[in-house]
C-alpha cells in the first residue's frame, strides 16, 4: 500500500515570495547606505582638498612674512619693530595685534574655498644677533562666520476677504 501524500506548492511559494522580497529590501538598504557613503566621502574628499590648498597659502603668507622680517633688519637694529611694523601694514591681510618689543605679535587669516579659514597668530622676537625669529602661537582651522539674514516675512496675497 503507498501513501500518496503531497505537501502542495502553497507554502513553498509563500515563503519563496518572503526570501525574495528580503532580500530585495535589503539589497536596496545597501544601496542607499553604499550611496550615502559615497557621497560623505566625495565631501570629505573636497573639504581635505581645499584644506591643504589654504594650509599651502598659509605657507606662503608665513613665508613672505619671515621675507619681511629679514628685509627689516637692513635698517637701524634698534628701530627693528617699528620698520618692521610699517613694512607689514603695507602687507594685505596682516593685523598687528601688539607691538611692544617684548612681545610683537602678528595675525592673519587664510581663506579656504568651502567655508573654512585657517587663522594664525605669529610672536616676533629680534636680539643682537640681528637675526629674525618667529615663534606660531596658534595655527587653527576654523568656519568663515557666515552673515546671519533677519527672516522677513512679505505678504503678497492681498485677497478677499
Amino acid at each position: 500500500m503507498k501513501n500518496n501524500i503531497s505537501m502542495g506548492m502553497g507554502g513553498t511559494l509563500v515563503i519563496v515570495i518572503f526570501v525574495v522580497l528580503c532580500l530585495t529590501i535589503f539589497a536596496t538598504l545597501s544601496f542607499t547606505t553604499a550611496y550615502s557613503d559615497l557621497k560623505l566621502v566625495n565631501k570629505t574628499q573636497e573639504m581635505s582638498s581645499d584644506y591643504y590648498a589654504a594650509e599651502g597659502n598659509a605657507e606662503k603668507k608665513l613665508s613672505e612674512i619671515f621675507d619681511t622680517m629679514v628685509e627689516a633688519t637692513q635698517g637701524d637694529p634698534n628701530d627693528y619693530y617699528h620698520i618692521l611694523s610699517s613694512m607689514l601694514s603695507q602687507t594685505s591681510d596682516v593685523k598687528i595685534i601688539s607691538s611692544d618689543k617684548n612681545d610683537f605679535k602678528i595675525y592673519y587669516e587664510v581663506l579656504g574655498e568651502k567655508n573654512q579659514k585657517i587663522c594664525v597668530t605669529l610672536r616676533i622676537s629680534y636680539d643682537e644677533t640681528n637675526i629674525p625669529e618667529y615663534e606660531i602661537v596658534t595655527w587653527n582651522l576654523a568656519n568663515i562666520e557666515l552673515p546671519v539674514y533677519e527672516e522677513k516675512f512679505i505678504d503678497l496675497w492681498e485677497g478677499i476677504e
